[in-house]
């Protein structure tokens, strides 16, 4: 069950994104081992089927397109040939992608109040947020239309792989648009006293 004691923790559990999904033992089990405390927030973090079905679908529409070209170049304007090769290129890299998705398994993370816990390939990890060694939030730079907007939160633990954490910008019940599980990862790292950073991301 999640926190609802408290003020504090009711600000946090209201930025919790996972709904009501039931934690896994394991991941229940390891937080429990590393005292991590009550659960504030969970993110799904990628979704592999829905990822490995939009390839496939990218991946169909362009062997479509590659075809129509080809056939055009052939018949009535060679200069189309080009451009055939690149959405035929496309095809099979989409491919490639929808068949390797599945494989990667998702990665969903929880926040909880003195840590998190990681699942990745199935395999969860956990940490103390005291123990990252900074929190990087990946902002877009200039000159795109998301210019600004942060794409990724990169938490770095001592003496563990990073994790990735991807962005999902929502409207709240104010009228704004933000990500609630980024605004909780963003305050837990802080309040323990580890650094938040900005690093630009994107073409200079």
């Amino acid at each position: 069950m999640m926190p609802s004691q408290t003020g504090e923790k009711r600000g946090l559990t209201s930025m919790d994104t996972g709904g009501t999904r039931a934690i896994p033992a394991k991941v229940a089990a390891l937080a429990a081992a590393h005292d991590l405390g009550e659960p504030v927030g969970h993110r799904d973090n990628g979704d592999p089927a829905r990822a490995a079905l939009v390839a496939l679908l990218l991946s169909v529409a362009s062997f479509a397109v590659s075809f129509a070209l080809f056939h055009a170049a052939g018949a009535w304007f060679r200069p189309l040939l080009p451009a055939a090769i690149l959405a035929l290129a496309a095809a099979i890299g989409s491919l490639g992608w929808a068949m390797l998705f599945p494989f990667r398994g998702g990665r969903p993370v929880w926040a909880y109040e003195h840590g998190l816990v990681h699942l990745r390939k199935g395999r969860p990890r956990a940490t103390l947020w005291r123990d990252m060694e900074r929190l990087e939030l990946h902002v877009v730079r200039d000159g795109t239309l998301t210019a600004g907007t942060t794409s990724a939160y990169l938490l770095k633990p001592s003496g563990q792989p990073p994790m990735r954490v991807r962005t999902q910008i929502s409207e709240q019940a104010d009228g704004t648009r933000h990500d609630p599980f980024g605004t909780l990862l963003t305050r837990l790292v802080a309040d323990a006293g580890r650094p938040v950073v900005q690093t630009l991301i994107g073409r200079r």
